[in-house]
């Protein structure tokens, strides 16, 4: 009785301590789970915030560009008020919010400079305050100095690649925010670089580490002048149109297509192709002679792109009012560059720079304009 009366202690004794120590294990896992989710409800917090915050310095600098547009197109007599009081102020509001801007010229006194700053409120009650120095030169087409140009975050999906031309030129990658490769197929070469405001999940192993920029000054695009296109166009269409082998031949000067433009063949001559709506590229568009000939396809809405053709040309695709876009849907190939607000690539790109538009008035070029040489962004 007594070896019995023991062995029940025992087992008591015994089931006592499981069940203390699964009390322990629960309340562990319990104050873990709740510290997981916490975690994760800060992790969320914090990415709601910067999305917000990103909004707010978007609007931002759409005041900067509308302020710098309207210096280019002198709008709303800008220069006059500059000339008599140096001092400029306006503001206007979109959806996504609120932005005041204002325009001190010249800044410090400095000949053929200036002072612009844009203070953004977003719906989200956001703040964020975009200070920038520019000056009045000529040339402003640096943006046309890589294969890709995103004025926005850019995220290039799938495989890919950019390569330079036989001088080693143009193989850059630029995008104004944070650059997002979708995998680790992308190639470039060891004379490519990446410049990016923000910064980039990865860098294609070609590159050098000395050749990839980040939380640099955004690179100012170009305006897209239509009255000045109007204006010179050595031929003009009044209605959309659609191009193909047949109508591209011996191509020269400025086309200008009051509307949207479909386009896919084989083209000979030189020639700005600008549309004031959107352009569709629906098949290969290629020169008859890559070394001579060269096409630029501008829009100041969109520029799109079906199927996986090969295109030889400058893709231009830019609005101060609201973004343009450059949209890939299938894998393509282009023998020249991209430069746009937003670049949209659904399937792999592959752009092999070119630069043989250089005798072509693409924008920012032959034309006086401010650009940007300072740079700085706080949110308040």
């Amino acid at each position: 009785m007594a070896t019995m009366y023991r062995a029940m202690r025992g087992d008591t004794s015994c089931r006592g301590s499981v069940f203390l120590l699964a009390m322990v294990s629960l309340v562990t896992l319990l104050l873990l789970g709740t510290s997981l989710v916490e975690v994760a409800i800060n992790g969320l917090s914090r990415a709601s915030r910067d999305v917000k915050l990103e909004e707010a310095g978007d609007l931002a600098e759409a005041g900067v560009d509308m302020a710098m547009v309207k210096l280019y197109e002198d709008y709303d007599s800008i220069n006059e008020t500059l000339d008599s009081t140096g001092y400029y102020a306006s503001s206007f509001t979109l959806p996504q919010g609120t932005v005041n801007y204002t325009v001190t010229a010249p800044y410090s006194g400095i000949p053929d400079t200036c002072m612009i700053v844009s203070e953004a409120t977003s719906w989200a009650n956001r703040q964020v305050r975009v200070r920038v120095l520019a000056s009045y030169r000529r040339d402003v087409n640096r943006v046309f100095e890589g294969a890709i140009f995103s004025d926005s975050p850019l995220t290039l999906n799938g495989a890919g690649g950019v390569y330079p031309d036989a001088s080693g030129k143009g193989g850059a990658i630029y995008s104004n925010g944070n650059i997002t490769f979708n995998g680790t197929s992308f190639t470039m070469t060891d004379q490519g670089a990446i410049y990016t405001t923000g910064t980039t999940n990865w860098v294609p192993p070609q590159v050098p580490a000395t050749s990839v920029h980040q939380q640099i000054s955004p690179i100012p695009m170009p305006v897209i002048d239509l009255e000045y296109y109007r204006g010179i166009a050595t031929h003009y269409y009044s209605s959309s149109q659609t191009f193909n082998s047949s109508n591209m031949v011996n191509l020269s000067g400025v086309i200008f297509v009051e509307g949207n433009v479909n386009i896919s063949g084989t083209y000979t001559g030189q020639a700005l192709i600008v549309a004031t709506g959107n352009i569709k590229i629906s098949g290969n568009v290629t020169a008859g002679d890559l070394t001579a000939d060269a096409i630029a396809l501008i829009s100041p809405k969109a520029v799109k792109i079906t199927g996986s053709p090969l295109i030889h040309g400058l893709i231009y695709s830019h609005s101060v009012s609201q973004d343009a876009t450059m949209q890939v849907g299938g894998n393509v190939e282009i023998y020249g560059a991209v430069v746009s607000d937003v670049v949209t690539t659904n399937g792999g790109i592959i752009v092999r720079y070119r630069d043989v538009w250089a005798g072509l008035p693409i924008p920012g070029k032959g034309k006086t304009q401010w650009a940007r040489f300072s740079w700085e962004q706080h949110a308040f």
